[in-house]
């Protein structure tokens, strides 16, 4: 039985941590990156729920424990900077979900962690600053037929599975779906935005919000001692920010973010005084709140599979990164389990799999999809008065320790197993 030759679009989490389950299988791997190297930047990440135990599986757990921040909690102050609420992060595990995790980690290091799984095995091949022009890819009753790959560089090469792991706004997905289909980018009203600015001796290692009105919420977090990390978010729609995010212009945005914050109360001047003129301030980074909404149908196309963000992403929602290394894990488990039994063609396996995979993990990567109604009307306040009412709320909800508030269904789903990923080969 000839190795399966796959393709990976896309450098985030869930395309390495892919690479790492199939190249167990021996499979051959490519694994394309459209910057010049692995995007190391980013913003604080967690690991929570179903996401542990498939840490555990991958090997990286001490690892992460390595690089974890250790985030006291998070706490809602008011403009004043007094503490109203604080949700302290959860002692283990198996304590109740807590806004903070036990695994909090940089986006650029958990890369870093995922990428050196694979960096040295002969039979993965990381190809940079190249991306994907086009594909086809023959019927599904050829059993040993291939997906049709343009590369951007120019050369083409035929593999049995594509999958695109390139994020929210996927172009894999765009052309698996046909220039005809839909967006399926939902978007759900507001921005949020990040970026980096020097610390003061004042700046809390607390994760910390204060909401101001007109639906903003300003907040820092603090992974070293020298940055202090901004987090701004709004919800409803404004004209200023969204002309400066179609424009993509770095300037542009700081303008829009600093006339909406600037004058807030708390340390918001200070902000925006980094924002528009520190040198740490030019890693802003900014997207709209939207989330994928595919039918599971939807999630492959014969040979060409979409995982991560790709297929499920939503904005924020606190489970990202965790669906990103699940999703990665059954894909791979479900293609890995039909093609190491009863002699099944490359195409039979890819094809059924693929859909065993959507069949199982669609219910629990969606399960938040379309339910964020009520906690956006409750964690955006427009007035002083319902920021009030968010305070009392939250004060009492902290003193019950009622924990973050996240839906059960997910986190009650048992993570599968898969013999046929636990023999590794190099």
């Amino acid at each position: 039985m000839a190795p399966l030759k796959v393709l990976i679009i896309g450098g985030g989490i869930a395309g390495p941590a892919l690479a790492h389950w199939l190249s167990r299988t021996g499979a051959h791997i490519t694994l394309i990156e459209r910057s010049s190297q692995m995007r190391v930047s980013g913003q604080q990440l967690d690991v929570r729920g179903q996401g542990v135990p498939t840490m555990k599986k991958m090997g990286i757990e001490p690892a992460v424990r390595a690089a974890s921040i250790h985030e006291p909690g998070m706490q809602l102050i008011d403009v004043d900077g007094r503490t109203k609420a604080f949700f302290p992060a959860p002692q283990n595990v198996k304590a109740k979900q807590s806004f903070t995790t036990e695994y909090e980690i940089m986006r650029g290091d958990l890369i870093q962690i995922l990428y050196g799984l694979t960096k040295e095995r002969k039979n993965v091949r990381h190809l940079f600053n190249d991306t994907i022009e086009s594909f086809t890819q023959d019927e599904e009753s050829n059993p040993n037929g291939k997906v049709h790959v343009s590369f951007q560089d120019g050369h083409k090469e035929d593999f049995d599975l594509v999958v695109g792991a390139d994020g929210a706004g996927s172009r894999t997905r765009k052309m698996m779906l046909g220039p005809d289909a839909a967006d399926p980018r939902q978007q759900l009203g507001g921005y949020i935005g990040f970026f980096s600015v020097p610390s003061t001796p004042e700046d809390s290692f607390r994760w910390t919000f204060c909401h101001l009105p007109g639906s903003r919420i300003i907040g820092t977090r603090k992974d070293r001692p020298d940055l202090t990390r901004i987090y701004m978010l709004t919800h409803g729609k404004d004209a200023g920010l969204d002309a400066a995010h179609k424009s993509g212009d770095l300037a542009e945005l700081k303008k829009a973010w600093g006339n909406l914050y600037q004058g807030g109360g708390w340390q918001c001047d200070r902000f925006m005084e980094a924002l528009r003129h520190a040198p740490e301030a030019d890693d802003l980074y900014c997207s709209p709140f939207e989330e994928v909404r595919l039918p599971k149908e939807s999630w492959s196309k014969g040979r060409v599979v979409l995982v991560g963000d790709a297929a499920y992403g939503q904005t924020a929602q606190g489970f990202g990164t965790t669906w990103g290394l699940v999703g990665s894990y059954v894909l791979a488990g479900e293609i890995a389990t039909l093609y190491g039994k009863d002699g099944s063609s490359p195409t039979a396996a890819v094809v059924q799999g693929a859909k065993n995979y959507a069949e199982k993990f669609h219910p629990v990567a969606t399960a938040m999809h379309g339910s964020g109604d009520w906690f956006r009307f409750l964690f955006f306040p427009r007035s002083s008065f319902g920021i009030s009412c968010l305070h009392f709320i939250a004060k009492v909800a902290a003193y019950f320790q009622l924990g973050a508030g996240f839906d059960d269904k997910p986190l009650k789903w048992q993570l599968p197993d898969y013999p046929a990923l636990e023999g590794e080969q190099n």
